[in-house]
């Protein structure tokens, strides 16, 4: 629960001193508290009591923070997470990957409002669930672009943007593989069966390709541009492999590129069924990981090393 929610709970429009804050808690909790109420309210009692307790923690704070300052306010803007800025990190780190990144974390202030994102550690760290995946990605996508900054010089000439942002797709994407570890991102994402994972896929279908039939397997054809296309038993191209969990995306694909994994695929069903304008049938997938070489990490980092060289000289 964030304070937003907390807000929206006790019905504050942030307006309130401590005394109004303490009057509209008792008050709901008088009204919603289950020796007091017919119905079974004991889980919003305790959402209640759950956002009383966060709401005066921040406002506690606040309090504190202004008296040693005396220049801030419940309308200060503060982190949601409370580890001071650089404290180490909380998950292992990638030894050989090729360069540090910054775990960046939202900021908003006591209305809720999303005031940007700041950097709270850096170093090689591998995604977790405790980092949102999308301050993951703009993690990554940030240290791309000083990557990218540091290997041009300002003095030359100004690409065209489009250029740039492919560099950057490019980089951002091979950073990605070095910062997500398969097998602890599966275990927490898939169902563990045996000595594979089993995760819920789909195939978004090429135009005019037929559906496949309920129970039949699905091949891989080939990846191009990052995508895994996939064959039925005579060889047609129908499609390529999708997930409706875009994490599933960053850890499968790489599995592929680098031969890394074993793959069973099973059409679903038959219904035939719109994604981004797309048509896909559901698969249910079976990935067995294999085991890694060393040469595999270095063979990302020369292929980030090559794009820096030729986006350096790229124009002349």
């Amino acid at each position: 629960m964030n304070k937003s929610q907390a807000r929206k709970i006790l019905g504050l429009d942030g307006s309130e001193d401590k005394r109004e804050i303490k009057k509209k808690y008792r008050k709901l909790m008088h009204e919603h508290h289950p020796d007091n109420s017919d119905s079974d309210d004991s889980k919003l009692a305790a959402k209640i009591n759950t956002a009383y307790e966060l709401i005066m923690k921040y406002y506690d704070d606040d309090t504190r923070g202004s008296q040693s300052s005396g220049s801030q306010s419940m309308g200060v803007a503060r982190a949601k997470t409370s580890r001071p800025k650089h404290k180490p990190w909380s998950a292992k780190e990638n030894k050989n990957a090729f360069c540090a990144r910054p775990i960046l974390h939202e900021v908003e202030d006591f209305n809720g409002n999303n005031l940007g994102t700041i950097e709270i550690a850096r170093g090689k760290y591998i995604w977790t669930k405790d980092e949102e995946f999308s301050m993951f990605l703009k993690s990554l996508y940030e240290t791309s672009k000083e990557l990218i900054d540091n290997a041009r010089p300002s003095l030359f000439f100004e690409l065209p943007e489009i250029i740039k942002q492919k560099y950057l797709a490019d980089i951002t994407y091979l950073l990605t593989g070095q910062f997500i570890d398969s097998t602890l991102t599966l275990n927490e994402l898939a169902l563990v069966e045996a000595d594979s994972y089993k995760v819920n896929a789909m195939v978004e279908l090429e135009p005019g390709a037929s559906p496949p039939k309920p129970g039949s397997m699905l091949y891989p054809a080939g990846v191009s541009n990052h995508r895994l296309f996939l064959r039925n038993k005579v060889g047609e191209i129908i499609g390529y492999l999708s997930f409706k969990d875009d994490r599933l995306y960053y850890v499968v694909i790489p599995l592929f590129e680098q031969k890394k994994a074993q793959v069973k695929m099973v059409v679903a069903d038959d219904i035939q069924k719109t994604r981004r304008g797309n048509k896909y049938v559901d698969l249910d997938l079976w990935i067995r990981i294999l085991p890694t070489e060393t040469s595999a990490v270095e063979s990302t980092n020369n292929q980030i090393q090559a794009l820096l060289d030729k986006y350096a000289h790229e124009g002349f």
